[in-house]
């Protein structure tokens, strides 16, 4: 993978390189040996100046995480469901190019390194041991936000691997990321991704490409790669007023699913609302659609807050529902990831698992320079279940609270803690602790 990204990152930047190069000298006229060294010259020099004039960034960060589950659920997919604990130090480099014209070049990787681990033998889908749950053994260093990007003012287009996000992408993608802008009350944003993963300080997961789903005797089965591979996706944001923007996109990987949604975002001084729906169809290689259960899904969503900015901090409460389709739930809608989710994206699984989900919650923060800080609660109310129990009508609820203290300007202090309770009957119960202590270079 790195050998991959490295080399096409070089040819990328010889494709740039020398068009630019050929350009400047159509344009000046070329017609001695020596005006072409000098006009070459030049072009390297600036070249040169615009990989000087870069910006660098990195972090270094110590991690402890505590997980525990009840009841445990082993193997391969027991997945958050099983008792770990970790100590572990991971660490990123960042770099980001001047523009050379309308390019630059942005590079990143990062790594990780378990120092003590509660059980080597526990055995998670990233691998073996309590830290493979979020470092995948197979991924103790990985290429991060790595991409060639043009800009022109209007069009951005990004090539590489790409960490912005979208409400239906909230993961690392490779692929190509086009956005224009030219209409100034409209951006268009057009994506075209391979594979998904997440390569974050606190998470560096396997790579996953977009493959079908078979039943074969009941049970679901990966087949590789779908016949297409990859997945499209096309945004509409229309800003009609700096309060008011409407939302329509789509989001589809031939073969094995397909989305359409729509959302209407009021944001005001004081006052926030939006709400949308997601609707979603499981094609034939759907791994949802494997499971039997149903080809149809839809997400509907509403959020009402209120926000004030003293000369303390900005204080917000936001109030919030969730509700699902009966039969498929929200469908693949996860598989690269959302915005609709409210709890941490590693939290207690009901949206993602359960079906005629009906989700209430509430949260309360403040964000100052030096400190973020939020406490959310919320109560799903759904059927289905991860225990296969035939438990028709079950309940869960979830805490979430996080802090990033930041006590000078390169230390800050990071903590997560999530529960879940009131959901035994069907979802196990599932409380975690992370602490990092996080130094930025």
């Amino acid at each position: 993978m790195f050998k991959m990204i490295f080399k096409a990152l070089i040819v990328a930047i010889f494709a740039v390189c020398v068009p630019l190069c050929a350009e400047d000298l159509a344009q000046n006229g070329v017609n001695s040996q020596n005006s072409a060294d000098s006009s070459a010259n030049q072009s390297t020099s600036e070249f040169i100046e615009a990989l000087r004039g870069g910006e660098k960034s990195g972090d270094i960060n110590l991690l402890f995480s505590l997980n525990r589950a009840s009841p445990t659920m082993g193997g391969q997919n027991g997945g958050i469901f099983q008792n770990s604990a970790y100590l572990a130090t991971s660490f990123g480099l960042y770099y980001k190019s001047a523009f050379y014209g309308y390019f630059r070049l942005n590079l990143g990787f990062r790594g990780a390194l378990a120092l003590w681990e509660q059980s080597r033998k526990t055995q998670f889908i990233g691998g073996k041991g309590s830290a493979a749950r979020d470092f995948w053994d197979s991924n103790i260093a990985m290429v991060a936000r790595s991409y060639l990007e043009y800009f022109d003012g209007d069009t951005s287009i990004k090539a590489g691997r790409i960490e912005d996000k979208t409400d239906m992408i909230d993961r690392h993608i490779d692929g190509v990321w086009l956005s224009n802008k030219s209409l100034g009350w409209l951006l268009i944003d057009i994506i075209y991704m391979n594979q998904v993963g997440r390569v974050v300080d606190r998470e560096l997961s396997g790579f996953e490409k977009f493959v079908r789903y078979d039943n074969v005797n009941g049970v679901v089965t990966p087949k590789g790669n779908s016949k297409y591979g990859g997945a499209y996706y096309l945004g509409l944001t229309f800003e009609l007023f700096d309060w008011l923007k409407l939302k329509a996109y789509g989001l589809t990987s031939p073969q094995i699913y397909s989305f359409v949604a729509g959302k209407i975002d009021i944001n005001t001084m004081y006052f926030l609302l939006n709400g949308g729906f997601v609707g979603g169809f499981e094609h034939r290689y759907g791994e949802v659609r494997a499971e039997n259960d149903g080809r149809w899904s839809y997400l509907a969503h509403a959020d009402i807050g209120g926000k004030y900015d003293s000369q303390y901090g900005l204080f917000y409460a936001t109030l919030g529902y969730r509700g699902t389709q009966s039969k498929a739930g929200i469908g693949s809608l996860n598989h690269t990831g959302n915005s609709f989710n409210p709890f941490f994206y590693f939290s207690g699984n009901a949206l993602e698992n359960a079906k005629a989900l009906h989700l209430v919650y509430g949260k309360i923060g403040f964000k100052v320079d030096f400190l973020d800080i939020f406490v959310l609660y919320g109560y799903n109310f759904f059927k289905g279940d991860i225990l296969r129990n035939g438990v028709a009508k079950n309940g869960q609820g979830e805490v979430n609270f996080y802090m990033d203290w930041r006590f000078s300007d390169f230390t800050s202090v990071i903590i997560h803690f999530l529960n879940t309770h009131g959901g035994k009957n069907a979802i196990p119960h599932n409380t975690r602790f992370d602490f990092m202590f996080k130094v930025s270079l």
